[in-house]
């Protein structure tokens, strides 16, 4: 998967589609400005790993949480997730798209409601 590329003149050609009367000069401006912002965040990549629970779907991965080594997670994009089986191999849990699908838990089957289809 390669990284998607875009030249200054296609941001400027797509600023002028909404603002046809912006400067370019002004628009170099934002550009350069917009890239200042973008190096003030730290990128990094980092693993945890999470003890699971039986029958729980949900974990929570909001600035608090911990991992299993009890260090804070700095979580803003989850790319992937394995789950160790019972015979110790990790597999990848699939990523979900689709947010139509309705998910439930062990315990809520008779809570589920189906929303009408009118």
């Amino acid at each position: 998967m390669s990284v998607r590329t875009i030249t200054v003149k296609e941001i400027i050609s797509r600023v002028r589609q909404v603002f046809p009367d912006a400067p370019e000069k002004y628009i170099m401006s934002l550009i350069n400005d917009a890239l200042v912002e973008l190096g003030m965040y730290n990128s990094k990549v980092s693993t945890a790993k999470l003890s699971t629970t039986a029958n729980q779907m949900y974990y929570s991965l909001k600035d608090a949480a911990k991992d299993s080594s009890n260090n804070i997670l700095e979580v803003n994009k989850v790319f992937k997730v394995y789950f160790m089986d019972d015979n110790g191999d990790y597999m990848q849990i699939p990523r979900l798209v689709d947010t139509n699908v309705i998910l439930t838990d062990a315990t809520s089957e008779s809570n589920l409601n189906i929303p009408d289809s009118n």
